[in-house]
């Protein structure tokens, strides 16, 4: 049986992987898989890196939490999906096909990790399929 810290951590980093492999999904990256491995800086526990197809980074969940880890992954794995889909992405476009903006994920939060368009919240990250199927677009 694991300690608290380790169920914690399990848990984050389920809770990360969900969200994440949600929102990307459909965009032809892999899903996302977050593994400790101790290489990075020899001290178990701080090694955890993302991994997604072939592209790893590290992923701090100490400081600022599973929000902050889920931005920051975000906002990495965004650049991964415009480099696959060669285009923008995530675009909405509205029901007659007029594009809305492009939905960006900034790379800090300081509460829940969001997708932003034009500047402004539009929905946590995790749940960007239903909530611009909400909104009445569409991702292009």
């Amino acid at each position: 049986m694991g300690t608290s810290t380790e169920n914690g951590t399990n848990a984050a980093k389920e809770f990360v992987a969900e969200r994440l492999n949600a929102d990307f999904a459909g965009t032809g990256l892999q899903q996302v898989e977050i593994r400790e491995v101790a290489a990075w800086t020899g001290t178990p526990g701080d090694d955890l890196i993302l991994i997604a197809g072939g592209h790893e980074f590290p992923l701090e969940l100490g400081q600022g939490g599973a929000e902050q880890a889920c931005a920051y992954a975000a906002y990495q794995l965004q650049s991964d999906a415009m480099g696959e889909l060669n285009r923008p992405w995530p675009e909405v476009i509205t029901s007659t096909g007029e594009s809305a903006g492009v939905l960006i994920a900034p790379s800090e939060t300081a509460g829940v990790a969001i997708w932003e368009l034009s500047g402004r919240p539009f929905c946590a990250i995790g749940h960007l399929h239903r909530a611009v199927e909400a909104a009445g677009l569409r991702i292009k």
